[in-house]
């Protein structure tokens, strides 16, 4: 099985709304736990999975770099917040060989918890 099949497969069973955007790459929603423009990659032999939470702040960026540094350390388990360009996400990674539906469904999972449990305080950030 091919990785195409195999994380289609997951987003079919799992009740997610996907579209491949290129070879490798496909965009995921999950309606049911809240989480919208989930990006899932491939880069044979991993797959990473993101999604945007916001544009990086233009001030205040040290506390706001600090508290987002101490959510990773105490809130997050499986899931790591980083910078992309400009931008704040939430992203993980998976070996695409020993990739399974249920660590899909975690870190999904994770993703809309993190963004619930976290919006208010990254919400004071915000341009």
């Amino acid at each position: 099985m091919n990785a195409k099949e195999k994380l289609e497969g997951f987003f079919i069973k799992l009740g997610y709304t996907y579209q491949q955007i290129a070879e490798d790459t496909w965009v995921v929603t999950d309606d049911d736990a809240g989480v919208h423009q989930v990006v899932v990659m491939v880069d044979d032999p991993i797959v990473v999975v993101r999604v945007t939470v916001m544009a990086l702040p233009t001030k205040n960026r040290e506390p706001f770099f600090e508290t987002v540094l101490r959510m990773n350390a105490t809130d997050l388990v499986h899931i790591a917040y980083a910078v992309e360009g400009e931008h704040l996400i939430l992203s993980n990674s998976f070996l695409l060989e020993t990739l399974d539906l249920e660590e899909i469904q975690a870190a999904v999972d994770e993703f809309g918890l993190a963004l619930i449990q976290h919006y208010s305080i990254l919400s004071k950030y915000r341009n």
